[in-house]
């Protein structure tokens, strides 16, 4: 474990989850971290594991954004984004499970997913329900932008 990661434990908190209620609903902001984690069950909060026994995954990435929630105190507008995968048909709208949709505008940006770089995400459609007494999948649109580099190559060969 490093350093970093000891210190981000001691500190607690990541941020308030980004909310996606309605269709529309949009989440932008600069990476401060990314990283994996273990999915959790809805129904009890256990760790969940494919059939093979191998843990489930999820991305989660902490943004700084300029949204304010007066009922947080000093809310500082860090929002996390718990990004899953999974292939579901399109019921209504548009776009992709979170991670696949962040993993093809990570793709399409010729950047890696960074501290630093900028990303969109938009709650843009509604899969077709798959398990009774669960809500229909959520489906999201991202864009992303690297982060900006503080060196130009047109100035280190500039004779």
């Amino acid at each position: 474990m490093s350093t970093e990661d000891i210190d981000r434990f001691l500190e607690g908190g990541g941020g308030k989850a980004a909310k996606f209620e309605t269709m529309g609903d949009m989440v932008k902001g600069t990476v401060l971290d990314c990283g994996l984690q273990q999915q959790t069950s809805m129904d009890d909060n256990k760790p969940l594991f494919w059939d093979n026994g191998d843990p489930r995954m999820q991305l989660v990435i902490k943004l700084q954004t300029e949204e304010r929630d007066d009922s947080i105190e000093n809310d500082e507008g860090v929002r996390s984004l718990f990004a899953k995968g999974g292939n579901f048909e399109v019921a209504e709208g548009q776009g992709k499970a979170m991670k696949n949709a962040i993993a093809d505008a990570v793709k399409s940006s010729g950047a890696k997913l960074r501290q630093g770089g900028t990303l969109k995400v938009a709650y843009t459609g509604e899969g077709k329900k798959t398990n009774r007494g669960y809500s229909a999948p959520k489906l999201f649109t991202a864009k992303y932008e690297g982060p900006v580099s503080s060196v130009e190559t047109k100035d280190l060969f500039d004779d």
